[in-house]
């Protein structure tokens, strides 16, 4: 059995023991978990506490169960932990066998992931996850090293482990912290068939363009390569901003078929500010359409929580359609194929806008996005990669 302690940092830097996480292995049922969590009684009665998960956790003294026999945890609490990359790094590090590799183990050994939450077997857990600046050579030379199979030294390893085993996602990165600011530093891989961080930082500038919300950003040179900074939204000045991702808010795991209208359901539900959120929304739909961010999966939607409640985040890993994908990941309506202009104007209904707004919207994700080789060139994306890409951002621009 495992038992953690689940601790919420607040945005102005306080720690309080938010709850209780169990986990056990039932008797006759090999391969699945038995998890609960319950609220601490010191928690529920503070005048500021929230749900960590408003669809399954609510504020009541109830034990809940996971209903997640292959995690064993609620997806909140696995949101918190890295996906490939990072946890590849904790297990390296740790040395653990494969029976020590699941979720609830994973996350007493993580402490802190991104977010606010923070598990421990007894008090507070305060490790420094982020780097320095000066080190994003040496983290980067490691992690390259790291996803090739080479053998790292003692000192290598624990300076990747400090700063890279908390970011989500499968690509490599790490935390980074320069003049006191936070930022995930994202790496390129040995893997990449395109020159990913220069495409990352375009798409991101081409969004903001377009009117859409995304976090401050640079590429920062390191020698011939370069590294996409991209500055934490949920680190606050003193503390942390708690964050839930919309595959946990939809209770989705494994294979799912669900869209953007069942976002805007649960932005309709339970953001404080729905009417803005859902506009937001529709306004990236509409982005991720036309440049073919098919990659459009639930795990990158969040929302977090600041002093007004669950707020949907700024926008993040946009890229466009490299692995040449016919199909989105969320549908559009009925249908997972981009779009026309046409469809996109009957489906602003669900996201509170007549159709004289979602023309208006559309008008200026399309200029934006029009200028996409312009702002592509800008941020040095290889001319090679342009080409490759251009078939099906123009046949895309055209339909819109």
């Amino acid at each position: 059995m495992i038992r953690l302690n689940v601790w919420l940092t607040l945005p102005n830097g306080e720690a309080c023991l938010a709850g209780e996480l169990i986990a056990a292995d039932p008797a006759g049922h090999k391969g699945s978990i038995r998890g609960e969590f319950r609220y601490a009684q010191t928690y529920l009665g503070r005048p500021d506490a929230f749900p960590l998960d408003p669809n399954a956790l609510p504020l009541t003294q109830a034990i809940f169960s996971a209903n997640r026999p292959k995690a064993g945890v609620h997806g909140v609490f696995e949101d918190a932990l890295p996906d490939d990359w990072g946890r590849r790094l904790l297990v390296r590090n740790y040395e653990l066998p494969r029976q020590e590799q699941r979720v609830p183990d994973l996350l007493g050994y993580l402490g802190q992931g991104l977010g606010a939450l923070s598990f421990a077997k007894a008090s507070v857990e305060t490790r420094t996850h982020s780097a320095p600046l000066h080190s994003l050579a040496d983290l980067l030379n490691a992690a390259q090293a790291f996803e090739r199979g080479d053998t790292l030294d003692d000192e290598a390893l624990a300076q990747l482990f400090q700063a890279g085993s908390s970011p989500g996602g499968a690509r490599p990165k790490a935390l980074i912290q320069d003049a006191g600011v936070d930022w995930i530093a994202k790496f390129p891989s040995v893997k990449d068939q395109y020159d990913v961080v220069a495409l990352e930082a375009a798409t991101l500038q081409l969004a903001r363009n377009a009117g859409i919300t995304v976090p401050e950003f640079r590429c920062h040179p390191c020698g011939e390569r370069k590294v996409l900074l991209s500055k934490r939204f949920d680190v606050t000045d003193e503390g942390r901003r708690h964050l839930i991702s919309m595959q946990t808010l939809l209770q989705a795991d494994d294979y799912y078929v669900l869209g953007y209208e069942d976002i805007a359901n649960v932005l309709r539900r339970f953001s404080a500010r729905p009417g803005e959120n859902l506009q937001a929304l529709f306004r990236q739909m509409v982005f991720n359409a036309l440049i073919g961010n098919t990659d459009d999966h639930l795990k990158n939607f969040s929302m977090m929580h600041d002093e007004q409640g669950y707020q949907l985040t700024p926008a993040y890993d946009l890229v466009p359609n490299m692995a040449q994908n016919r199909e989105h990941v969320l549908r559009f309506g009925l249908t997972a194929f981009p779009p026309t202009k046409d469809k996109l104007v009957k489906l602003a209904k669900h996201y509170n806008l007549q159709p004289k707004q979602a023309m208006a919207v559309m008008d200026e994700v399309v200029s934006a996005a029009s200028l996409w080789e312009t702002v592509f060139a800008d941020y040095e994306v290889p001319s090679h990669d342009m080409a490759r890409l251009r078939k099906d951002i123009e046949t895309r621009l055209a339909r819109g």
